[in-house]
Order: structure tokens, then sequence, then C-alpha cells
């Protein structure tokens, strides 16, 4: 089975609970059994501080949001320990700041506009790099957009 794992984090390259700790062990398990995995998640500056080799992808994709049309670009490694592989999406303006979510308790006001560009990425680069899909694992608020974006638009 094809499975996209796609999530806000992912343990050992973004974390702030429990989120990171499924989305980094399951796609792991799912592959020891055989199934190809490919987890998606944003390349937050916490994940390009680590300083783990990753393989930066020849693809730009353009995405409409609003009014307005935003790149963003890939990179791509393996989830350590696993066989599964793990693609980032690399937005700075959305996602190279000092925490995930907030900053000094307060949510960040562009949320919103963060995590729907992250799940049209998703889509698009399932059709852009032409992955073979069984299934689209959503994890949590951040993915939530995916299953209408799959149902309305592809």
């Amino acid at each position: 089975m094809n499975v996209i794992f796609a999530t806000s984090e992912v343990a050992p390259f973004s974390k702030t609970g429990g989120l990171a700790d499924v989305s980094g062990s399951l796609p792991g398990a799912l592959a020891r059994l055989g199934h190809q995995v490919t987890v998606v998640t944003p390349a937050y500056r916490q994940t390009k501080q680590l300083g783990l080799p990753m393989e930066t992808l020849d693809v730009s994709l353009e995405i409409p949001i609003g009014s307005k049309v935003v790149t963003g670009k890939l990179l791509r490694c393996q989830l350590p320990g696993s066989g599964a592989s793990v693609i980032f999406v690399e937005q700075d303006d959305y996602f190279d700041r000092d925490q995930l979510y907030q900053q000094d308790g307060q949510d960040y006001n562009d949320n919103c506009e963060r995590f729907v560009f992250f799940c049209r990425v998703v889509m698009e680069l399932i059709r852009t790099l032409e992955l073979p899909v069984d299934v689209i694992h959503c994890n949590d608020w951040p993915t939530g957009l995916l299953p209408a974006l799959l149902r309305i638009e592809y």
C-alpha cells in the first residue's frame, strides 16, 4: 500500500507534543510491514538547524492563497531508523519561525493561511512527483483541509 502521511510535526525533526511522536514512529512501522510510506511535513527552522543531510528536489510549487501566489520548495531525506521517506515543504515566510504554531503563548495570526498552503502543497506534490497513493493519512487540525481538497479539487 502507498501511504502519504501528512503531518505538521514529526520527531526527530519538529515537536511540540505527542503528534510528533506518532508521526515519527507510525510511518516507520508501516514501512517495516512492507508499505511504501512518504511523510510530508513543513521545513521549520528547527528542522533545518538539525543539520541532517537533505536533498533539495528540483521542484518549485506555486500555490494560490487568496489573491496571491506563494511559492514553496521541497526537500527530502529518510526518517531515521525506518524505510519511510520524508518530504519537507520549504516556505520560509510561513515556516522559518522561532516556534511551530505560536510565539509567547499567542497563536500566529496567519496559522490558517500557513496550513492551507501546506495542505495545497501536499496535494500538488503528489501530482507533480507522480506519487502513487492509496491512502492519505491526515494528522490533526493543520491537515484537516486535505480530505475536502481531495474530494472537491483533486
